[in-house]
């Protein structure tokens, strides 16, 4: 289990509500959504002693029965007597009583078979089923809620998933994991945040790059027309924009062409710029 889904766990662990039977027995039955059916018990696996006792407890309170279920070797098991094994529909029409009901079985189902992803690395949380038709039903019930999640098998498991982030705090909000909401909100303003940096300071550089090239291409055609003595033959505004530019190398377009007297703009600058390049490669070919 990673860290990241230790903590949703944790979190929502024990958040049912004790003075609402109906959403207690919905809990109980997220859980045994997920479990499998050997002779006369159910069994769920878990790698969370933890999630096991909060399991147990939970029937000791419904059941007002101790030792009902018990756990070993992260496997948890109950008398298949006890509990009915319900369909989604059934579950809709027999056992979801409120409002929260389903919030509730939600939130036993992925205590019990839900892995999420650490959002500072990638967004995926995903529910590992045995059974394809309970799969089936689950990402039926999800898609009601307005959530989008996807089915796929591995290796013999049907895996209930998404790579949405929003569903991914729909969901957990659901369960009650609004810490972890939070947490996966805030991660997603940084990476943005992050990005739109990343692109700026790339934009930048290339515009950078951009002009460093561009005055290169005009101090080269300056020095040419100085070489081959050509300057006299530039007209006077071309004259006065060399002579400037020899002076203040080290400006962009928008302070030089304040240093003309009137003002011009930083088209105007270069557009002269571009007119002594023209004029530069034309006494080139002429030699």
């Amino acid at each position: 289990m990673s860290s990241f889904t230790y903590t949703v766990k944790d979190e929502v662990m024990n958040l049912q509500d004790k003075n609402k039977r109906c959403c207690s027995f919905s809990l109980l039955y997220g859980f045994l959504f997920t479990s499998y059916l050997n002779e006369d018990r159910y069994y769920i696996k878990t790698a969370n002693a933890e999630i096991g006792d909060c399991f147990i407890e939970l029937c000791d309170y419904l059941f007002k029965k101790k030792h009902l279920c018990f756990q070993k070797n992260g496997k948890i098991s109950i008398d298949s007597g006890v509990l009915r094994y319900f369909t989604i529909d059934e579950y809709k029409s027999k056992v979801f009583k409120c409002q929260e009901c389903v919030h509730a079985f939600l939130r036993g189902v992925f205590l019990s078979k839900g892995t999420v992803t650490d959002p500072e690395k990638s967004y995926l949380l995903e529910i590992s089923l045995d059974n394809y038709n309970s799969a089936s039903d689950l990402l039926e019930l999800l898609s009601e809620l307005g959530l989008k999640f996807k089915h796929r098998e591995r290796q013999g498991k049907q895996v209930i998933y998404t790579k949405n982030s929003e569903s991914i705090e729909d969901f957990l909000a659901l369960i009650g994991a609004h810490s972890a909401t939070f947490t996966i909100m805030n991660c997603k303003i940084m990476k943005d945040l992050k990005n739109k940096t990343n692109r700026i300071m790339n934009c930048d550089d290339a515009n950078i790059n951009k002009s460093l090239e561009a005055s290169k291409k005009y101090m080269a055609a300056i020095n040419y027309l100085i070489e081959s003595n050509n300057i006299l033959r530039l007209p006077e505004q071309l004259k006065e924009t060399v002579y400037l530019r020899l002076e203040h190398k080290e400006l962009n377009y928008a302070d030089f062409g304040r240093k003309f007297n009137p003002v011009i703009s930083k088209s105007g600058v270069f557009h002269r710029l571009e007119k002594i390049v023209e004029i530069a490669e034309e006494l080139k070919k002429e030699n």
